[in-house]
């Protein structure tokens, strides 16, 4: 697999990856990359070094894959960006590399499975929703009722919001317990029944060197009331005081050492109910949605350079400059129909907005606050001002003319399987 032009360079193996920024920024960096997936993508193919096809749940199968095509060369760091393959990452690299990095085993559970993130934090004494893990709907319906209602249902291990559901009584929790038992999005058996948090919701991005947690990015996000949750757009600042911001950044300084997390970066829920902050989720990634570019805009880190930093033990990079407001808006629809719009491409530049409408013209959609409706795409937007945001956006929806009319019989397009839907 030697490319002439980087030979001597170490090789990295990246488990899964969709974007080019995942691998050039490896590259960048003067490293070599070898993909593995169970089908690589023909549009990956390009940006990497070499590539093998093998079943990522087969942790001997990727050893022996790695093994082959590095000829017993040791990596230079095992790196993924992808939520379901970070225990796999951290396996591999405390087995195949020469000084393992970053996210160890015991950290990657931690933070993968949502029943021991919350067992960890609450022997830890940090704030989480009151839970109880299920294995049937039986015990769902007592511990919602001793929760009290309203209640959320949600997989283990799931990424992106999947098969999370408010529950107001015992038939939706039956319903919705019956279905994540039935069809489980993640791999972890059981469902966890937890407290709804009533309260402003938070998108939290950190790095941590060493022990020492510094928050990147704090972003207000904006939801559709229960029972489903989708993400409208998320603003910064954040609208937190100085004080509050302290408070935030303990919180997730004390969260992330009890779970391990160490070199590392995350992705972290948190929502701020009548009692304080609470953590809701702790993911040890980037986040998706879009917000990994509108981090790099607020605080000058890239995040998806920070940790490939951090997994090869290379120094920070020095922090670009930064923007001091920002907005994502997710395109949602009230009504279902058939979407029409413009097509508009906005201009060039390191803050220019980021416009994608990922359904064409002619297709249907669902409204927001439909069980099987979603997020159809995105517009981020930049600015020195409030209003700059505002004339910003208005100005992207002005040329898009975004509109639904009337359904034409043909069945919705799909809202579940996108690469930015949801930044969870």
């Amino acid at each position: 697999m030697t490319d002439p032009s980087t030979a001597g360079a170490g090789v990295v193996v990246m488990l899964g990856g969709r974007s080019e920024r995942e691998f050039s920024v490896v590259r960048e960096l003067g490293h070599r990359v070898l993909l593995l997936d169970e089908r690589i993508p023909w549009h990956c193919m390009s940006w990497v070094d070499a590539h093998a096809d093998v079943d990522l749940n087969d942790q001997e199968a990727v050893a022996e894959a790695i093994r082959d095509e590095l000829g017993g060369e040791a990596p230079a760091a095992v790196l993924t960006h992808t939520e379901p393959r970070l225990p796999l990452m951290a396996h591999l690299s405390r087995r195949l590399t020469a000084t393992p990095r970053g996210l160890d085993e015991e950290a990657a559970a931690n933070c993968r499975d949502k029943w021991r993130t919350r067992t960890v934090l609450t022997g830890a004494g940090l704030p989480v929703p009151r839970f109880v893990l299920v294995a049937d709907v039986e015990e769902a319906v007592q511990a919602a009722t001793s929760i009290g209602f309203p209640v959320v249902v949600k997989p283990r291990d799931g990424a992106g919001a999947f098969g999370v559901r408010c529950c107001l009584n015992e038939k939706e929790t039956r319903e919705a317990v019956g279905a994540l038992l039935a069809a489980p999005p993640g791999s972890l058996p059981g469902a966890l029944v937890e407290e709804y948090v009533d309260g402003p919701e938070y998108a939290v991005q950190t790095l941590t060197r060493g022990d020492d947690t510094s928050l990147l990015s704090v972003f207000r996000q904006r939801m559709t009331a229960p029972p489903v949750f989708v993400e409208l757009g998320y603003e910064h600042p954040s609208g937190l005081d100085a004080d509050e911001h302290a408070e935030l950044e303990r919180l997730l300084g004390a969260s992330l050492a009890a779970l391990g997390v160490r070199d590392w970066i995350s992705h972290t829920q948190v929502r701020r109910g009548p009692d304080g902050f609470r953590i809701i989720e702790v993911n040890a990634r980037r986040p998706g949605g879009r917000l990994v570019e509108m981090t790099t805009a607020v605080s000058g880190v890239d995040m998806t350079e920070a940790v490939t930093r951090q997994a090869l033990g290379l120094p920070e990079a020095a922090p670009g400059p930064t923007v001091p407001f920002a907005r994502y808006s997710s395109v949602v629809f009230d009504a279902a129909g058939t979407v029409l719009y413009d097509e508009f491409t906005p201009g060039a530049g390191p803050n220019a907005p980021v416009v994608e409408v990922e359904v064409a013209p002619g297709e249907t959609v669902r409204p927001k606050d439909d069980p099987h409706g979603g997020v159809y795409g995105r517009i981020v937007v930049y600015g020195t001002t409030p209003e700059e945001l505002d004339d910003a956006e208005r100005h992207v929806r002005e040329a898009l003319d975004l509109q639904v009319v009337l359904g034409d019989g043909l069945a919705p397009a799909a809202s579940d399987s996108r690469e930015f839907k949801s930044c969870c």
